[in-house]
């Protein structure tokens, strides 16, 4: 069984959005084609959302550090003395706000065939990119199960950013073990420049990510 997986396709990764991610209305209207395109025959169709409270972990705010500053992320864990590297964002995603919302045409979609929509990101004390689990591999959100009750084997990953989200959905699936493929066509990122293409390129392939 072949499911499309479409990731944070928000207003707040679009232009005008808090977090914009360059050129990333331009897919909006392909992903739905692709949606439908009757050659492909999705038996299951997901979407995901950042969803955060407001004072989100990954919030430059929070830190009173400013926007895209580096960080070492504590294991939310009592005990656990683990650090990860990140870096804070701008505030974006915050539920229930216009920029959380998916971009109307994708809105629109997921009424109509009624697709399955998960939220991640969503606990205050962890960083999540992955639609799968949170930067820690603790919290795990309820995609997998979902993806399991209905038998499938393999995932096509499209949507926002790229080199964040995508990257980390593509790479959690394929440690779960579906054949995951993330359609290049389909999603755009934060990086364009030849070297950081080369390595974005070379972790997929390091991690089992085919490239569309």
């Amino acid at each position: 069984m072949r499911a499309l997986i479409v990731v944070d396709v928000q207003n707040d990764f679009l232009p005008g959005g808090s977090l914009p991610v360059p050129h990333g209305d331009e897919i909006v209207k392909p992903v739905v084609q692709l949606i439908e395109d009757p050659n492909q025959k999705w038996d299951q169709v997901v979407m995901t959302r950042d969803w955060h409270p407001y004072n989100h972990i990954s919030f430059a705010k929070v830190h009173n550090l400013p926007d895209f500053s580096p960080i070492s992320y504590e294991s939310p864990l009592e005990g656990d003395d683990r650090k990860q590297e990140g870096i804070v964002f701008p505030v974006h995603c915050v539920e229930e706000t216009h920029g959380s919302q998916l971009a109307p045409e994708l809105l629109e979609e997921q009424k109509k065939i009624g697709c399955f929509v998960v939220n991640k990101g969503y606990l205050q004390d962890r960083e999540c990119f992955s639609a799968f689990n949170d930067i820690w591999n603790f919290q795990r959100t309820e995609l997998h199960d979902y993806l399991r009750c209905h038998d499938v084997d393999e995932v096509y990953v499209v949507g926002l950013a790229m080199d964040y989200c995508v990257k980390n959905t593509a790479i959690s699936a394929a440690k779960l073990g579906y054949k995951t493929t993330i359609l290049e066509k389909y999603t755009r990122g934060f990086i364009s420049d030849k070297e950081s293409m080369l390595k974005f390129r070379e972790e997929l392939a390091e991690n089992n990510v085919q490239l569309a």
